[in-house]
């Protein structure tokens, strides 16, 4: 079990930090990707709180979901944070008429915070 706890938050990581460093930096490429899956308007200005708060989300949960190696609990509260980005990302792109392919990454991302979590639980 600890095996594929591993994989899984190894897997899941690869999604996250690069979106930490992102947000808490505040990239050009960052934003525009949030932009294009959220229509919140960053580009021009607008709701830039939000990409503070995901970087500093993304930030805690990277270290929960480390940390929630040894410490299970910490872990299901990491997944359980990035499972709540992802789902409201999701959200977003739905509510803006999203459909097909364009969903499969946050799905993804998605199914793998909740596979982190439930191995956690497990544990």
């Amino acid at each position: 079990m600890f095996t594929l706890t591993v994989v899984l938050t190894v897997l899941l990581l690869c999604e996250v930090v690069p979106s930490a460093v992102v947000a808490l930096f505040r990239a050009r490429v960052g934003l525009v990707r949030l932009d294009e899956l959220t229509r919140l308007g960053l580009l021009q200005g607008q709701f830039l709180w939000v990409v503070s708060l995901l970087g500093v989300l993304h930030l805690f949960a990277t270290v929960a979901v480390i940390v929630g190696l040894w410490v299970p609990a910490l872990g299901v509260a990491g997944a359980a944070v990035e499972a709540v980005i992802f789902g409201w990302v999701l959200s977003r792109q739905l509510r803006a008429g999203d459909r097909g392919r364009s969903l499969g990454a946050y799905l993804l991302f998605l199914a793998m915070a909740l596979a982190v979590l439930v191995v956690n639980l497990l544990r």
